[in-house]
């Protein structure tokens, strides 16, 4: 574990946010940064994605195709509004978004540090993957027209070196497109509604000036910043939880028919019938919290509330 400063302020915060499984937030009071401190080491951080010990499992990232592929869609109708050619995606999960943005024409790339999903992209979509992190031999003496990462930032042990490394591997007056959150924003009334802080995953929770600043050190040029409200979105999931919890049954894979036991019975099927429904209302439920996060999101009031941006970014000619 290791003590640091805000990394744009330099100063000590001793103000605590968030307490989540054993470790600590606090909040900059100069520029509102939240921030793990002490953190865990770089090498423990890798070692999360590595063995597969984040808070989201490769198996989950797998299985998340339609809900993927509604949000790939929204964002990729931003991306095209300001370029086209070749696309790096940092963190590429299952590399469900890559694929899509294959189909739109773009010439894709991954960075993948979790094993099993960067064996995914390369079998399965057949899409360029790397497992280690962006660096200036990342795909030869490649450069890209977009590097494109989501709910990554929040991850980046060191987020202005990586902004840094974005830049010299980005085309002149290439873009940087991400979405993220804006927790150092919001009131602290709302973080009741986060079911999980996912920490130790999350290093770095960001404000809008924040934001700004970073990509202001890094030299990029802020074009756009689309903000959605998720405090719908959170409020549904929380509600959908907790009635989850109440009428969840205990998962049983079989029964002794030897023992007529009706209680025994009915308890199975009902367990069998629960979860087949439940799989066959998960892309109902994607769909839904799809159009709450940004149909909906995009129209209601956001000061002080939770929210998700898709910022975009533009290369400046020089730093």
């Amino acid at each position: 574990m290791e003590y640091i400063k805000c990394i744009f302020c330099h100063s000590e915060a001793n103000d605590v946010v968030i307490e989540e499984n054993g470790y600590t937030g606090v909040q900059c009071r100069t520029c509102n940064l939240i921030y793990i401190n002490p953190r865990p080491k770089f090498d423990d951080i890798v070692d999360l994605y590595g063995h597969d010990n984040a808070h989201a499992s490769a198996e989950s990232h797998i299985d998340f195709l339609y809900a993927k592929t509604l949000y790939t869609k929204h964002t990729l109708q931003i991306i095209k509004k300001y370029a086209e050619g070749a696309l790096l995606e940092i963190g590429a999960g299952a590399g469900y978004f890559l694929k899509e943005a294959q189909r739109q024409k773009f010439e894709v790339y991954a960075i993948e540090f979790n094993k099993i999903q960067a064996d995914f992209i390369l079998e399965k979509h057949r899409i360029p993957c790397e497992l280690t992190a962006l660096n200036e031999n990342t795909f030869g003496t490649k450069k890209f027209d977009v590097i494109y990462h989501c709910d990554v930032l929040s991850h980046f042990y060191s987020p202005i070196m990586e902004f840094g490394r974005m830049y010299n591997k980005l085309n002149p007056e290439g873009y940087v497109v991400f979405e993220t959150g804006n927790l150092g924003d919001v009131n602290k009334s709302y973080f009741k509604y986060y079911p999980k802080f996912q920490y130790p995953d999350h290093l770095f929770f960001f404000n809008e000036s924040n934001i700004k600043a970073l990509l202001n050190e890094s030299g990029f040029e802020l074009i756009k910043m689309y903000r959605y409200s998720i405090l719908p979105q959170l409020f549904l999931k929380k509600v959908l939880l907790k009635l989850t919890n109440i009428i969840k049954p205990r998962k049983i894979k079989s029964i002794d028919i030897k023992k007529k036991d009706l209680v025994q019975y009915i308890i199975y099927f009902y367990s069998k019938l629960f979860f087949a429904i439940r799989n066959k209302l998960k892309n109902v439920y994607a769909y839904l919290f799809y159009l709450i996060r940004y149909k909906l999101g995009s129209i209601m009031l956001k000061k002080g509330v939770p929210q998700t941006m898709i910022i975009v970014a533009r290369k400046k000619s020089e730093r």
